[in-house]
């Protein structure tokens, strides 16, 4: 950086050099001309002899520099080469006030100060180097002061004064502009280094990335076209080059209303910059997705003078997330909207009542399908669903048919179909007998029927339409199924009984009525047990064992789910601290844990008391949690996350699938619903689906397991497709703890290996 900066200073001199040369060779010669034919004409001979060369021979070497490129270093004696020629002019002028200044009368005393004056003025051209400068002013201030001094008179010795003033002005000009030069080198090659190392990133970044630059001239038209947009644009540059930005940017027709590139134009026009404008791009016929940003240009006087830019080609990033956002809210076995979707349809006919709109709901659920699943087998099912949800979107293509979970379906009806109960006994009817015909499938001729509750809002509530339309349902279903019912008030007495059993959930902790069961999960690589997922089993004092799916519900509506799910996770943390190292524990969570209950809290207590590592925990989050994704379940699991415990996302793709949860939060886990795994490896759509699921899991560094792992078939196919772990009845039911424990010490389990529950 000396060497830099010593460059840049003999440069600027170098260059400033010849006018103090020139200026002082004419006073030079004013003298000579005044002079010559004095008693000091061999004073003024030799003065000129010897100034003429030196000067010279300076504006020659000042020539030279400027005439040549600028070297990059210089040596240290060449700088004292010019500091030395700088002092030998310099003590040659400052020989002319000490020879004449003495002796002459008034009018030459008034000349010669005045050209001493200018002389060391003229030394400030070479402040950028202040040896040379100082080397060349310094004698001639100190001659101009000996001279003053001379003449004994004591007005001169004032004068002398003056000239001290004067001296450490000019010499600390020239430090603070030396000093000011330096410091621009120095700004300077950084700038140039930066510049350097952009223009190396840019070169780059357009070789290797998948986004591209562009650059327009005041004109909008493309004047910078990197081999990347030529690529996405299917054209070439020539075509390209000096292309209107509007003909890139637009389509060729006029922009319907609301056309993304109506807006970024609008930016255009108006000189101000845009971001990440998702604009649709026709490119010989096909339709690609551009992500657009730029910013306006404007020259040092403020005109604009263009626009600069990036831009990426995201048609297979849209594509995806399109897919994936389509199969967060729509039912992968049947292509039916699911219950997000569903309930966002609700929540509008909710906001429709209140202008005096109305609608109803009709709860479906299919009469004898266990039987068929029982009988025939998933696969089976699978095809019936499928079919039977055709059937009624052709009997009712009016309405808004959802598959909610399993064979559950829910029908929101508005309009026409809604007019009086006639209409609706009308559509209820044709559902049943569309149903109620034979379906053949594989060969085999399948029978059931289905179950209809109805209730109509606001008639019979608004916010509780979907539970009066399960009432209703369920009254239909305990009255002989294959039929339908509307809502009456009297059918709230089933709540009745839900609240008799809510009363014995209550006390069941207490009377140690719970016990967990758990099921392992095995790796695809090596056939070793990973972890075991406790299940909660209820064991009631009169009726046996209860169901999870009819506890477990009622439990999260009654808020018993807060104290049995912080059992849960206690009870876990203890069995899972006394296995061998490295099995962890998967502990299911609830959505009412995250809104009413201090979840990090009892996490910490419950491995504190346990001795249970973090790392050891593995809490399963279903993806109903996001269905409210307040900035409190948000900043539960983020302390979740920093306790090093392991996050799981539980059925994914049945649900609210959340991009914008797996991108904010560092799950450790996806795991495969079982509804995916059920139909390998013969459903092409299903295995597509796994291997959406896995890459998606992949990209983000995250472990996959596949849930409901039934046939050796369905093993082979999913660590084909790379899933990392298996967990299903192939391998094991879940089992009590005693068999538990003695897996666990086991460490391997086959698939062949039958285990009963």
């Amino acid at each position: 950086m000396r060497g830099r900066a010593r460059v840049e200073q003999l440069d600027v001199a170098l260059r400033l050099v010849p006018f103090t040369v020139l200026v002082s060779l004419s006073v030079v010669q004013v003298i000579v001309f005044l002079y010559w034919n004095s008693q000091y004409w061999l004073y003024i001979g030799l003065l000129e002899a010897l100034i003429l060369p030196i000067a010279v021979g300076t504006l020659q070497q000042c020539w030279r520099w400027r005439s040549q490129a600028k070297p990059v270093e210089v040596s240290l004696g060449f700088v004292r080469g010019v500091v030395i020629v700088a002092f030998i002019y310099g003590s040659l002028l400052a020989s002319i006030p000490v020879m004449l200044f003495g002796h002459a009368d008034a009018n030459g005393r008034l000349l010669i100060a005045a050209s001493c004056a200018g002389l060391i003025a003229t030394g400030m051209s070479a402040s950028v180097l202040p040896r040379a400068a100082i080397g060349y002013s310094g004698p001639i201030i100190v001659g101009s002061f000996t001279a003053l001094v001379m003449t004994g008179e004591q007005f001169y010795v004032y004068v002398g004064l003056l000239l001290t003033f004067y001296t450490a002005f000019v010499w600390l000009t020239i430090i603070h502009l030396s000093r000011l030069v330096t410091m621009r080198v120095i700004a300077q090659a950084d700038l140039e280094r930066q510049q350097e190392f952009t223009h190396l990133l840019l070169n780059e970044f357009e070789e290797s990335a998948s986004d591209w630059l562009w650059e327009a001239d005041a004109d909008l038209r493309l004047h910078y076209v990197s081999p990347r947009l030529i690529e996405v644009a299917g054209s070439s540059e020539r075509q390209l080059q000096g292309l209107p930005l509007e003909r890139l940017f637009l389509p060729s027709v006029a922009a319907p209303a609301g056309h993304p590139g109506t807006g970024l134009w609008q930016h255009i026009k108006e000189r101000r910059a845009f971001r990440n404008i998702l604009l649709p791009i026709d490119i010989s016929g096909e339709r690609r997705t551009w992500f657009i940003s730029g910013k306006p240009i404007f020259n040092r006087n403020g005109a604009f003078a263009g626009y600069r830019g990036v831009g990426s080609d995201v048609t297979e990033k849209k594509r995806s997330e399109e897919r994936l956002s389509y199969l967060a809210l729509h039912d992968s076995l049947t292509d039916l909207p699911n219950r997000v979707l569903f309930q966002q349809r609700l929540d509008e006919a909710h906001a429709a009542i209140e202008d005096g709109g109305q609608f109803a709901v009709l709860a479906l659920d299919l009469d004898e399908f266990k039987s068929v699943n029982d009988t025939f087998g998933h696969a089976i099912g699978d095809a019936l669903l499928r079919a039977m949800a055709s059937r009624i979107r052709r009997s009712a293509p009016e309405v808004l048919l959802a598959r909610l979970a399993g064979d559950e379906f829910a029908i929101l009806a508005t309009g026409p179909s809604t007019r009086n109960d006639q209409t609706l006994e009308a559509l209820a009817n044709g559902i049943v007998d569309a149903v109620a015909a034979p379906f053949h499938i594989e060969g085999i001729s399948v029978n059931v029927g289905v179950s209809i509750g109805i209730a109509v809002a606001p008639r019979d509530g608004s916010r509780e339409i979907m539970r009066r339309a399960d009432v209703a349902l369920y009254r239909m279903k305990n009255e002989g199924r294959n039929g339908y019912r509307f809502y009456e008030a009297e059918m709230d007495e089933r709540i009745e009984a839900r609240r008799a059993l809510a009363a014995d959930l209550r006390g069941a902790l207490d009377r140690d009525e719970f016990v967990l069961y758990f099921q392992p999960i095995v790796s695809t690589a090596d056939s070793r047990i990973h972890a075991f997922e406790a299940l909660l089993r209820w064991k009631h004092q009169a009726r046996g064992f209860v169901s999870p799916a009819e506890f477990i519900p009622l439990a999260e509506e009654t808020g018993m789910i807060i104290p049995l799910g912080e059992w849960v996770i206690r009870e876990a943390c203890r069995t899972a601290a006394v296995w061998p190292g490295g099995i962890r524990i998967a502990v299911n969570l609830s959505p009412i844990q995250f809104r009413h209950s201090d979840l990090p809290l009892i996490v910490r207590s419950a491995l504190r008391d346990s001795g249970l590592p973090a790392a050891s925990l593995e809490l399963e989050v279903t993806e109903s949690v996001f269905l409210e994704a307040t900035p409190a379940v948000h900043s539960t699991l983020m302390k979740l996350r920093e306790m090093n415990v392991r996050l799981s996302l539980d059925d994914f793709g049945t649900g609210y699938s959340s991009l914008s949860y797996l991108r904010r939060i560092a799950f450790d886990k996806i795991k495969i619903d079982q509804s995916f795994v059920r139909d390998l490896p013969h459903e092409k759509s299903a295995a597509a689906i796994v291997r959406t699921i896995v890459d998606l899991g992949r990209s983000l560094d995250m472990t996959i397991t596949a849930e409901g792992v039934e046939t050796e078939a369905q093993r082979i196919c999913l660590t084909q497709q790379g899933c990392h772990e298996l967990q299903g009845y192939l391998f094991a039911k879940p089992l009590p703890l005693k068999e538990a424990t003695a897996l666990a010490t086991m460490r391997f389990l086959q698939p062949t290996q039958p285990h009963a529950a």
